[in-house]
């Protein structure tokens, strides 16, 4: 998710409205350094910020100091921020509304500082990313974040025709609260809506898996992100959150190579929402995702801009990747820019595309399925997941038989399983799940792969179900198909040592040893840290 353009617009806006003091060239190289900071065009603000530095009057005018402030913390200096800053919110003559905003970036540029003053820092292997994290278990991410992250360099770069100034900034924080910290949002929206990665400011922020109960698809997420930025940089800011959004959820795959697909619980989604006639507005969708009232609300947004791109595609004949961009860079407008894709006029697109949507004949769940819903860590646990099972007879067995799978009594849960799934169908994730394992630990390999594979359609981010499928086949000697579910599992959550050392044993039959080496390595490291 985005939500940096309209903080920096509101300072843009702020500042162009000021009578300043200084002489009309120092102001006119200020505000031209406001507008490349608002283009998230680094380069240029720096030659210009560079040229001001000699002028006495850098270190004592308002404008010129907010504008300084943001340079530096979009620079990732956080502690020289602050200190510019709190010296800008002390200069005399300005406006309430620009003090106030030079104080908000102050507490932001503190907070962060704060936050992230021990964090080490790691660059990728191929020197585009500089990736920051704090010091400890996190360190488990570096290696797959660094393979996807040089991976998405090479593609998305390509595929949107732009290439940022390297090293991109990359921040892993270690739970909520911290996000909330380090950005405009409380944690209360990042919950509700399930917002888990921003970028802004120019870098990425993610949470670390570890503070979800089954962690996320953080690697996509990363991608997500990074095309926010692509998006910004090459649009020079102009991209609406409702495309941007669009863009981002559309391509996020292509990094690996997949293909532009909706999950079945998001054309679910849409289905309900194309049905009912209750789709959301794009105008709704603004200031950011993060403000919509639910996860739900959010996932149908989403399904929306990413059903946009698909028609674009369809309308244009190409893929739309770099040239949305390019057209808003040039100077139309949103509405523009899609009609000229779109080769139509604005007022025909909106009801075109709700056209496209029925033909698309979205498809309903016609079994119960696990909602796709974030989990963190302290608010959310198993029972909060049990509750989502909608019969109460299916709570209780599932209950049954994890008390009796705790004791060891794996035959018996796996009954209480069975009795569950009978009344709450076989593609709940949860259920399965238990019973999958139940069977793997009776040593019913081929019954396990069989009832863990049949919420697999439905729930393809549900970790456990991956898990399970990667030792079963791993202790049948099918190799590839473990491999696959594996690295499906530290996609999600690589924060369980099993996971790595099945892994290292997948590599080295495999021959695959310096993979099969990292493994060992990474289940070691999360050995000593849970002990």
């Amino acid at each position: 998710m985005r939500l940096g353009a309209w903080t920096a617009g509101l300072g843009l806006v702020a500042l162009c409205a000021l009578a300043a003091p200084a002489q009309a060239g120092f102001r006119g190289d200020v505000m031209a350094a406001s507008k490349a900071l608002f283009e998230w065009d680094l380069p240029t603000a720096t030659k210009l910020l560079d040229g001001l530095r000699s002028n006495p009057r850098f270190e004592e005018v308002g404008e010129a100091l907010l504008v300084r402030g943001r340079y530096e913390l979009m620079m990732g200096r956080y502690a020289e921020a602050a200190k510019v800053l709190a010296k800008g919110s002390g200069a005399p003559g300005l406006p309430a509304d620009i003090t106030a905003l030079i104080k908000h970036y102050a507490a932001l540029a503190a907070g962060t500082d704060e936050v992230t003053r021990g964090y080490k820092s790691h660059t990728t292997s191929g020197g585009h990313f500089s990736i920051l994290y704090k010091p400890g278990v996190d360190e488990v991410l570096l290696p797959y974040a660094d393979r996807m992250l040089e991976r998405a360099w090479r593609e998305l770069t390509v595929l949107f025709d732009h290439v940022p100034p390297a090293p991109v900034r990359v921040e892993i924080y270690p739970n909520v609260e911290v996000l909330g910290q380090v950005s405009s949002l409380t944690v209360k929206e990042i919950k509700t809506s399930g917002t888990i990665a921003l970028c802004k400011y120019n870098r990425l922020m993610i949470i670390s898996p570890r503070d979800l109960v089954y962690g996320y698809g953080w690697l996509d997420t990363l991608a997500h992100e990074f095309i926010h930025l692509l998006v910004t940089q090459k649009s020079r800011n102009q991209v609406p959150i409702w495309l941007h959004e669009g863009l981002a959820k559309y391509y996020e795959g292509k990094w690996q190579g997949r293909p532009p697909a909706l999950s079945r619980s998001a054309e679910d989604l849409l289905a309900r929402a194309v049905k009912s006639d209750q789709l959301i507005a794009f105008s709704a969708m603004s200031p950011s995702m993060a403000k919509l009232p639910s996860q739900e609300a959010t996932a149908t947004a989403f399904a929306e801009v990413h059903m946009v791109m698909e028609y674009l595609e369809s309308r244009s004949g190409s893929e739309v990747a770099a040239e949305l961009p390019r057209l808003m860079a040039s100077g139309l407008s949103d509405k523009q820019a899609v009609s000229a894709l779109a080769r139509m006029p604005w007022k025909r697109f909106e009801p075109s595309w709700k056209a496209f949507l029925k033909t698309r004949r979205l498809r309903r769940l016609k079994v119960k399925a696990n909602k796709e819903k974030l989990l963190f860590k302290g608010d959310d646990n198993e029972s909060v997941e049990l509750a989502e099972l909608g019969e109460q007879r299916s709570r209780d067995h599932t209950w049954l038989g994890d008390r009796l799978r705790m004791k060891g009594r794996y035959q018996a849960a796996a009954k209480q399983y069975r009795r569950a799934a009978k009344f709450e169908g076989p593609a709940t994730a949860i259920v399965q799940a238990k019973l999958g394992h139940a069977l793997l630990r009776l040593g019913r390999l081929e019954a396990a792969i069989i009832e863990l594979r049949k919420p697999l359609a439905l729930a393809a981010n549900y970790v456990l179900l991956h898990l399970y499928l990667g030792e079963a086949c791993l202790r049948l000697g099918r190799l590839e198909q473990a491999r696959e579910h594996l690295e499906s599992v530290v996609a999600l959550n690589p924060f369980d040592p099993s996971v790595h050392g099945h892994l290292a044993t997948v590599y080295t039959k495999m021959k695959l040893q310096a993979r099969a080496a990292e493994e060992r390595k990474l289940h070691k490291r999360l050995q000593v840290h849970i002990q």
